[in-house]
């Protein structure tokens, strides 16, 4: 009765307004109803009270423009340093940055539940994922079947096949160091794809051997990110782009879908390792996949073991080659930063009798490394994004009431440049503020969300990232002296859910090792 009463009194209004054609009176319709809904979301919202940029409270196109111009690692910062710490961010959605709150939306023992923003990375005909899982007891017993494959002593087992790698990368940058700047936002990410092929596939994917994107397979993920990252707040989400119509579609057009040689090419890789899965003696984590159970103690599915795999490069490719890239970048940006790190690592070399590879538990004998690790990958995280979840119920952060239901989440690199937590110089690369506390420190640690806060949500790769960040960094400063080449515009970074950086071209020198054993 009441929308019919509105639609007399607006039919009315039209005619004694003189509009009587019917797509003027739809005009008309439409123009009250708009009016209506930003009354409505500006002054009597359930949210109205929470600040925030004027169109981002009228309409969730406001955000979607912003994560769509890529520079949400700079968006993010500026609008809680303007705003405060709770802002909201599209009608019915409110970024935090608080210490509290990230604990109670991501901590162990919390009852906040995912948003369906993460069935976008669901498609709808593989195998149930981790990452999309919005069920915790599902999730739960999905994180619980790969937990040991991807726990720190798994991955110090797969070290030899991580150095392996990494003496490929040395090699190819001492080759290509003598014909001018290099790309080292190619060459991380070649070496980060190249080691999970290794551990999720039987063998590295041949992006180091080949100086290619093999099957533009890195092309292909970045797209699949800024598509997906940015339509996971649209009804349809994945159904939208994976369906029959869509695929029929494309195919005329010529156009093959991202992910689809990907995809067969992982089937056709597990395939191979199932039929021989009792001939194989190399212990990796795609032997792991190919061996979980389900719920009901029987063998997975082929779809299951592929979504796995495929899973490895989202857990372990992306996240890590950014971390790296981050250290690089701060490091040659602070001279006093290099010539300290540096030097540490020389003279660990020294002191341990070492040459060539540094093992991961070694490295960890080397407090500076850690810290430079560490704050650069807090400065600078992998994830921008919010990490969406709806508020359980009384949910205050610091005297503002959030109602129940309301989508909320903590974008990292806001957390992780909180001053209340960080001080004053949150802002600032300086990894002594790591060394100087062990009090602080303690709690740097378990505030940081450079891998997704510290809850049953973290980054399942963790342990990749870090493994191959230390060894990395530690062997990378031993083998050369670097500086960017372009110290106007080091890089460019398009944030679609990861930070992508790009463009970081970097001087490479040569060191002779030899002769720093022998002083």
């Amino acid at each position: 009765m009441a929308v019919q009463a509105l639609w007399l009194d607006v039919r009315s209004y039209c005619y004694e307004a003189g509009i009587t054609r019917p797509w003027a009176t739809l005009a008309a319709i439409v123009a009250v109803a708009l009016t209506t809904l930003s009354v409505y979301r500006l002054f009597f919202h359930p949210l109205a009270h929470v600040p925030g940029p004027f169109l981002a409270r009228l309409t969730g196109l406001w955000r979607s423009a912003k994560y769509a111009g890529g520079k949400w690692h700079e968006d993010i910062v500026a609008i809680h340093e303007r705003y405060g710490r709770v802002v909201r961010i599209a009608p019915n959605e409110v970024s935090i940055v608080d210490e509290w709150a990230m604990k109670n939306l991501y901590g162990h023992g919390h009852n906040a539940q995912k948003t369906p923003w993460y069935s976008v990375w669901d498609p709808p005909r593989t195998a149930p994922q981790l990452f999309s899982e919005l069920d915790k007891k599902a999730h739960g017993f999905l994180r619980k079947r790969v937990s040991s494959a991807y726990s720190m002593s798994s991955i110090l087992k797969y070290e030899t096949f991580i150095q392996r790698c990494l003496d490929l990368l040395l090699e190819k940058l001492r080759l290509h160091s003598q014909r001018g700047p290099v790309d080292m936002s190619e060459w991380t990410n070649a070496f980060a794809f190249d080691v999970v092929g290794e551990l999720g596939y039987g063998s590295d994917l041949g992006m180091l051997k080949t100086e290619t994107d093999v099957n533009g397979l890195r092309k292909n993920i970045f797209t699949v990110f800024k598509i997906l990252s940015n339509m996971g707040y649209f009804p349809g989400q994945m159904w939208l782009i994976q369906n029959p119509l869509t695929d029929a579609i494309l195919k005329l057009l010529g156009i093959e879908p991202p992910m689809v040689d990907f995809q067969q090419w992982t089937l056709k890789q597990v395939q191979q390792r199932l039929d021989h899965i009792d001939e194989v003696d190399r212990e990796d984590m795609l032997q792991h996949f190919c061996r979980m159970e389900n719920a009901n103690k029987e063998p997975v599915r082929l779809g299951e073991v592929v979504i796995e795999a495929m899973n490895l490069i989202g857990a372990g490719a992306d996240t890590t080659s950014i971390g790296m890239r981050s250290c690089l970048f701060y490091v040659a940006s602070n001279p006093d930063c290099y010539r300290r790190l540096q030097q540490e690592v020389d003279m660990f070399y020294k002191d341990n009798n070492l040459d060539g590879p540094l093992p991961y538990l070694l490295s960890q004998k080397m407090p500076y490394l850690q810290a430079v690790i560490k704050e650069a990958t807090r400065i600078l995280p992998s994830i921008v994004y919010q990490l969406v979840r709806h508020t359980p119920p009384a949910f205050v952060v610091r005297g503002i009431p959030i109602p129940e239901g309301t989508v909320v989440g903590i974008s990292p690199i806001a957390q992780n440049r909180d001053k209340d937590i960080w001080g004053e110089d949150a802002n600032e690369f300086r990894p002594d503020r790591w060394l100087e506390d062990e009090a602080k420190a303690k709690r740097f640690d378990t505030s940081s969300m450079t891998f997704g806060g510290n809850g049953p949500r973290m980054c399942i790769g963790r342990n990749i990232a870090l493994v191959e960040m230390h060894k990395f960094l530690g062997q990378f400063i031993r083998n050369f002296d670097f500086e960017i080449a372009n110290k106007d515009q080091p890089w460019d970074i398009h944030t679609y859910w990861f930070a992508f950086q790009k463009d970081l071209f970097m001087k490479l020198k040569p060191r002779d090792t030899n002769s720093l054993r022998a002083t």
